[in-house]
């Protein structure tokens, strides 16, 4: 929420002190940095005390953002420097919750809990864009940041109280040096992530600049805000449905994805309404099933192994924006999207290379599942 609502509340900010475009982008690249350096300490932490220890820093860290910059940020540099506090909190958030639901949940509904985790990237989007009329409008905007901190402080109230201590016999996570199958996806997450949030970043520019109006735009945007969290859920339900393992069905909807990526270069408002929801229903519905997989690939060290997948999902997170919208100021929307079409692409190979690798070490007819 401390990134999203910052983007959202941009306009608002800037009625008290300067807040231009590219400070807003590095303000907000500068919090997923934070999370993607921290996400694999964050997961060796969780792995040595627990998951419901690690929601609580998670908690204290993002709210203790928000509380400072709805009190304190008076520029853009002590906003920024807020904003760094919320990336910790988000890298120790993954780990914490993946971790609790590898150990609460049992293993035939372990897909459905997964995506619903996921699921809260896109609705969090979808709550920081209606922060602006609902919140920031009436009361002002550091309320909006000061309503989220109370969300994060009743998110760790209702948690359960099991499971708060290290799992037996894990000593801060037993993960190995070599490059595994959870290296491997962390690669396909970096991929994954930059297309999908290099899409998302741009699409209202996008469609504003080929005639949209900017209030469909955002209606646009919203919508596939909302297909990509009921995605993320259904392809938790159809992982379990599947038996357990869920990376050939995510390889299948990335490069499906890359079919709506290359439609938006026809720039007809219809058609890119199409394969908007096109590229988001399909390219964005990946976290939940590819963390699954890792806390499959390393039950020992889940923390650990959400961590890796975290890091590949900010980096990418930072160096999509980058590419896409260095291609867009150039007047190559047609490019960006190409690129992001390929990034899906690689993401999909990378994960099928990774199964037919698992597949090679097992031998023939050997059960390739982590468990086995």
């Amino acid at each position: 929420m401390p990134g999203f609502l910052t983007a959202s509340l941009a306009p608002r900010i800037r009625t008290e002190f300067a807040f231009g475009d590219a400070t807003l982008g590095l303000a907000v690249a500068l919090f997923y940095v934070v999370s993607a350096a921290g996400s694999v300490p964050a997961g060796r932490l969780v792995d040595r005390v627990g998951p419901v220890r690690g929601m609580r820093l998670a908690a204290a860290a993002t709210s203790i953002c928000c509380v400072a910059v709805a009190a304190l940020a008076g520029s853009a540099a002590s906003l920024t420097a807020l904003l760094l506090i919320g990336g910790v909190g988000n890298a120790l958030g993954g780990p914490s919750v993946s971790a609790l639901l590898k150990r609460a949940v049992a293993v035939q509904r372990q897909g459905l809990a997964f995506g619903a985790q996921q699921a809260g990237a896109p609705l969090g989007a979808l709550l920081a864009g209606l922060a602006l009329p609902v919140v920031a409008i009436p009361l002002g905007w550091e309320w909006a940041f000061v309503a989220a901190a109370v969300l994060s402080l009743l998110s760790v109230a209702l948690a359960p109280r099991a499971g708060a201590g290290a799992a037996p016999g894990v000593a801060g996570g037993r993960r190995p040096r070599a490059f595994t199958s959870v290296h491997a996806l962390g690669v396909a997450a970096v991929l994954a992530s930059a297309a999908g949030v290099g899409f998302v970043s741009f699409l209202v520019t996008y469609s504003v600049d080929t005639g949209v109006s900017e209030g469909a735009a955002g209606l646009l945007l919203a919508g596939v805000s909302l297909i990509a969290t009921a995605s993320r859920i259904a392809v938790g339900v159809l992982a379990d449905r599947a038996g357990q393992e869920p990376l050939r069905l995510v390889a299948t909807m990335l490069a499906a994805s890359v079919a709506g990526y290359l439609l938006l270069i026809a720039g007809e408002p219809g058609v890119i309404a199409a394969a908007a929801l096109l590229a988001g229903g399909l390219g964005w519905a990946w976290p939940g099933g590819l963390t699954l997989a890792v806390v499959q690939r390393s039950p020992h060290a889940p923390g650990w192994a959400v961590g890796v997948m975290m890091t590949g999902l900010f980096v990418g997170a930072v160096s999509g924006p980058l590419l896409t919208g260095f291609l867009a100021e150039n007047d190559q929307f047609a490019a960006a999207w190409i690129a992001c079409a390929g990034l899906a692409l690689l993401a999909a190979a990378t994960i099928v290379a990774t199964v037919r690798r698992e597949a090679r070490m097992h031998g023939p007819g050997a059960d390739s599942t982590p468990a086995a």
